[in-house]
């Protein structure tokens, strides 16, 4: 966990994935500046089980409550030549 003045991340965890699925799914949360997307509790665990060098954080005030999620990807481009 990386612990903030505000905030915290944590890595997300199975038990999260619901609440994701609905955040994706919610034009009020995800839409007004991304492509909407409906997302299902099953698709949100395929995501989370991705091969990809992805790494989802979920944002908590300190209270607990949470109030957003991060994604950070590594891509790997091939070399000029």
């Amino acid at each position: 966990m990386l612990e903030g003045k505000n905030v915290n991340l944590r890595v997300v965890e199975k038990e999260d994935l619901p609440l994701i699925a609905e955040w994706f799914s919610s034009p009020e949360v995800f839409g007004e500046y991304n492509t909407l997307r409906q997302m299902s509790k099953t698709e949100a665990e395929k995501m989370f089980e991705s091969p990809l060098e992805l790494k989802q954080f979920l944002i908590e005030k300190k209270d607990g409550s949470k109030i957003g999620f991060v994604g950070h990807f590594f891509l790997r481009l091939a070399p000029c030549s």
